[in-house]
This record gives structure tokens, sequence and C-alpha cells, in this order.
């Protein structure tokens, strides 16, 4: 479909005739006032002020979705904020804004309303540091391209009793006036009602008459571009599935801070909830804060309420549908509660923003807590079994509303009227032998995956694998690090030559430092004194003030999956790795499989 096109005069006449809208996926307005004047000097020289896209919403999809009205009277404390339009007000037919939102604003506030802005180095709270102040045009400006910030003409937003001030190089023009022109307007007449004011002086009257044609000029192609020519030029989309306009808005928005699916979504909860954007806010600064940090977001936030309130978990917009949106904001606190809660298991697991590879892992967790009674030490064991199985088969990977759907329904034992769970106990065996997941996927570790765990190289998913083989560790409470048993400082190209090892294994050696056998857990304290010192002198050395380092060999070596009677000498390293790699194959087994 070709562009279609509209002049300024109109298009702002159709949104004082609420004919046009924003829809609640927009963004507030941000334009400052000096951009807003830099817009009108681009329209006057004849400039390319971009393309728009409209939304014509037909019939009743217009009451499927929420819409803002324009601001006129804009100001930058109390009034910056779109009132929402009330559904009986929106009429058979409306145009909503898919792009272009800023530069219309811009132009119906400039034109129909007003701007008011701090003055500078006023005080924030006090009422008089804002004054309402409306777009004029200085008809003595010199049409050249001298001035350095390389303005054609000068647009400025002023106030009843600045506008008025006339001298030899400004004499200010209201431009809203032109609407009143009609489409063949006599500039002649408006030059000379304009120069015979009775409240000039023959100074200034001298100087309107000496810049005569100046003066013409800039009222003449004024009008012609704010009422005849069609600069508005638009692509009309019909569309009225409201998920494939949220795509619509992303491709066309990509440009500039790009806004996910999750955050317009997001738009449509707040436009219903009025405050939901500032407790989404808190409530994420409060989680992300616990352990060592981690990095939850909207999305995640979103996905988690729609699971907990047994709404559709389809990320679309259907899902957030009116009734949907009461019941996220009637059980707000429970959601609030259940997520903290989650969020402290993950912490007493190690968990943080570096090792959790994935956020939709523990929204079924949140779901036990608020659907569930109070859990213990053993259930947290099996909570910490499943988090750890999901993420090392990447369960939610691609289909993770399906997956989530499915997981929850495993969970509970349905009570019709009340989505309660009638087990008293999470238990990882019986969700995993009764879940099913899209794609033939599952949640059981099978052998070749433990093959292909011990290759993982130090990262979440050992971490991940070392947590469950250290189950005793305190790790709500001190910090542990994956710490490599034989330094990773030995393996460089010149200590390996310095241990006459051969080259053909230099490169084998230095892949293998990284993998599962040679890591361990310890405290991160322990782990920094231990660094670079060869691990068989660290196990029988001692610190600095004489203690030695393992008060216990032989209770440290079997905790920690080291091979008895096999060389701890660096030389000896591809057979301790082996040996430990045959060791860790079999306590995975026991408790993955």
């Amino acid at each position: 479909m070709s562009y279609k096109e509209y002049s300024i005069k109109e298009i702002v006449e159709k949104i004082g005739k609420n004919e046009v809208y924003l829809p609640a996926i927009q963004r507030k307005f941000v334009w400052d006032h000096e951009r807003i004047e830099n817009l009108f000097d681009s329209i006057m020289r004849g400039y390319p002020i971009g393309t728009f896209l409209f939304w014509y919403v037909i019939g009743e999809n217009k009451n499927n979705y929420t819409f803002y009205k324009f601001i006129q009277e804009y100001h930058e404390r109390d009034k910056c904020i779109n009132e929402i339009a009330p559904k009986p007000e929106l009429k058979e037919e409306i145009i909503g804004i898919l792009d272009g939102q800023q530069r219309l604003s811009s132009m119906y506030i400039a034109l129909q309303g007003s701007y008011a802005y701090k003055k500078p180095y006023a005080r924030w709270e006090s009422d008089s540091a804002f004054l309402g102040r409306r777009l004029y045009v200085n008809l003595l400006k010199e049409d050249t391209e001298k001035d350095e910030e390389n303005f054609v003409y000068e647009f400025k937003f002023l106030t009843d009793t600045e506008a008025p001030t006339i001298d030899k190089t400004h004499l200010w023009f209201l431009v809203r006036e032109v609407w009143l022109w009609g489409r063949d307007p006599k500039i002649d007449e408006y030059y000379d009602k304009l120069s015979d004011r009775n409240d000039l002086s023959s100074d200034t009257k001298s100087i309107i008459k000496e810049k005569r044609d100046l003066i013409k000029r800039t009222l003449r192609i004024l009008h012609q571009r704010l009422v005849i020519e069609k600069l508005i030029s638009y692509y009309e989309v019909e569309e009225q599935d409201l998920d494939k306009i949220l795509d619509i808005f992303v491709r066309v928005n990509s440009g500039g801070t790009v806004l996910s699916k999750s955050d317009l979504l997001f738009s449509t909860i707040v436009a219903n909830w009025e405050v939901a954007r500032g407790e989404v806010e808190t409530l994420l600064q409060t989680i992300n804060k616990k352990g060592d940090g981690f990095n939850f977001d909207n999305d995640f936030i979103m996905r988690t309420c729609l699971v907990l309130t047994d709404s559709p978990v389809l990320f679309k917009v259907k899902s957030f549908k009116k009734e949907n949106i009461d019941r996220i904001r009637n059980d707000w606190e429970n959601i609030k509660k259940s997520i903290k809660g989650t969020v402290d298991i993950l912490v007493s697991f190690g968990f943080n923003g570096e090792n959790l590879t994935s956020l939709n892992v523990v929204i079924p967790i949140a779901y036990y807590l608020m659907k569930g009674e109070k859990i213990d030490n053993g259930q947290k064991n099996e909570m910490r079994k499943y988090i750890i199985h999901a993420l090392l088969k990447q369960t939610y990977g691609g289909q993770g509303d399906k997956v989530l759907s499915n997981i929850r329904e495993a969970l509970r034992k349905l009570d019709k009227s009340s989505y309660a769970l009638k087990r008293e106990d999470f238990s990882f065996r019986e969700l995993m032998d009764t879940v099913k997941l899209p794609g033939n996927k599952t949640l059981k570790i099978v052998n070749d995956d433990i093959e292909e765990i011990l290759g993982y190289k130090k990262g979440p998913y050992t971490f991940m694998v070392l947590s469950l083989l250290y189950p005793n560790l305190r790790f709500g409470q001190v910090k542990f690090h994956q710490d490599h048993i034989h330094p990773a400082s030995s393996f460089t190209d010149a200590k390996l030559k310095g241990y006459s090892i051969s080259e053909d294994k230099w490169r084998k050696w230095q892949q293998m430092k990284d993998e599962l056998p040679n890591l361990q857990l310890m405290e991160g304290l322990e782990n920094e004194s231990k660094n670079k010192i060869p691990f068989k002198d660290w196990l029988h050395g001692k610190d600095s003030n004489g203690n030695p380092n393992v008060p216990d060999i032989n209770k440290f070596l079997p905790d920690n999956y080291v091979p008895k009677d096999v060389s701890l000498e660096f030389k000896d390293f591809e057979t301790f790795f082996d040996e430990r790699k045959k060791i860790l194959r079999e306590n995975i087994e026991k408790v993955l499989s």
C-alpha cells in the first residue's frame, strides 16, 4: 500500500476532534521546548520530518485496548502524563499513532495549546517557576544560515508578557493565527493590519516597513507549510489483531531506545492499574539486591503474575485483559511475598545473576510458595534438584510459555473452585515423572547428559553441578568460588615447558584445566589464599599464621572427590583428571539420575 497524506492543519484538527489517540504502548511525551522549536524551523525550510504510521481502529476493537489523549496544555511538572481516553468518548473509527507520537504531540501543543517549562535556577516546587508559553515566530529573522546554530527561522515559546516585545531584530507573531486565514489568505492585508497597530512606535513602524518583504515572505511560507502542503505522509495500518499491532510497533520503533514486547505489554497493565509501574520497579529493586545480585526484569514479573494468578501464560495482549489485570492487582501482595521468598531460596542455593541462566525456571517455585504450604529443608532440596535439572537440560529454551503452563498443570491437583495445590510436599521425582514438555523434552538426566556435563567448562553450569555435589555448604551465608584444583596459572606454555610436559599435550591440558574434573567449591577467602600455589604444596602447606591449610587431609580428599592413591604432582595432572572424572561421574549419577 502506498503512503497517504494530510496537511499539518488537517491532522491537528483531527486530534482536537477526538479522532486521533495514542495507544497505551506509547511512552510519555518527552520532547523539550527547544526540540519543538527546531521541528518548526525544519518544517519552514521544507526539510523532511519523517513518515508516520497510523492504525485505523474500527468498531468494538477500540474497546479491547486502552488509548490516551494528546496533551494540549503541557506542564513540565503538573501535566506531563497523558490522560486515558474514556471508552464512551471513542468514535466508531479512530486513529492510533504507532509511529510519530512525539512529532504530532509537539505540533498539537505548539498549534493548539501551550508549553510550561521551569525557568532557569527557579525552584521546582514553586508554582511561579512554570509559566505557560505559546509558540511564536520571529518575523524579522533574516533568511540566512549565518547564525551559529544554523537556524533559518526563529521559533520560540513565549509568555504573554514576553511576546509583545519588539526591537530591530524581533517581531513575534503567534503561529496559531494562520489557522484563521483559510486556504487563500490576503497576505498584504495581514501585513497592513500588523504595521498599523496603534501600540507601535514610529521607529518600530519604520522597521516593519523596511522589512516588509521579509515579513510577508515568512507569513506566506508559514501558512503554506502548516495549512496547504501535505507534509504528514503516513502509512495506514488496518490490522485489528493487537498482538500483530505490537509486532509492527516493535519493528517501526527499532531505532533509538528499543522497546521489547514485554515493555509494550506492561504498558497495558499500567493503563488499567496506574500504580503498577511503581510497584513493579520497587519489587525489582528489592529482589535484584538480594544475595550477590540478580537481573530480574519486567518480563519475569509479568510472566510470574500470569502463572501465579492461573491466567493464560501466553505472552499476548489477550492474556492481559482487564479481568486478568484485576486478578493480579488483587493478589499483588501475595505475589510479591512469593517472589521474594523464591529469591531468598535462590540465594540459599548460591545462585545470583551470573549463574542463573534462565529466569523462567524459578517461576514454578513462586507458584508453589503462593499455592502450597510452608516448606522445610527437605522440600528445598527437591526444589534445588528441579532448578538444576531444568537449567542443565535447558528446559525453558524455545517454548518457555508452554513449558511454564505444563509444569504449572503438573504441580497442581486442581480444586476447580480455588486452583489450590492439594499436595503438601514439593516432589521433584513426581514432577519429573508427570510433567509433559513440548518437543519431547524431559527433566530426566541420562548417561549422555552426564558425559556432556563432565566436559562443561568453568561457568554457570559447572557451578550448578558442584552445588549439588557439595550439599552441606552454607551458600546463603558464605560466598563460594569455583576453584581450579590444579591452579590455572600452572597451564601457561612457559610453565608446561618448565614441567617438561611434551608440547603435544599443552593444548589438551589447557582445555582440561577449566573442565569439571579440575574444579571444586571453596570459600572465597580460602580460594584467594590458595591462588597460584601448586595443589600438592597447598594441601600440605600452612597459612601466614602457621596453621595448616587443610587441618584434616583424610577428610578433605573424599569431601572434594579427590582420588586416593593418585599422584597430586602437576606432572601427573592427566591421570588425576581421569581418576577424578570417574569419581564425579559416579556421584553425579547419584544426585542427578
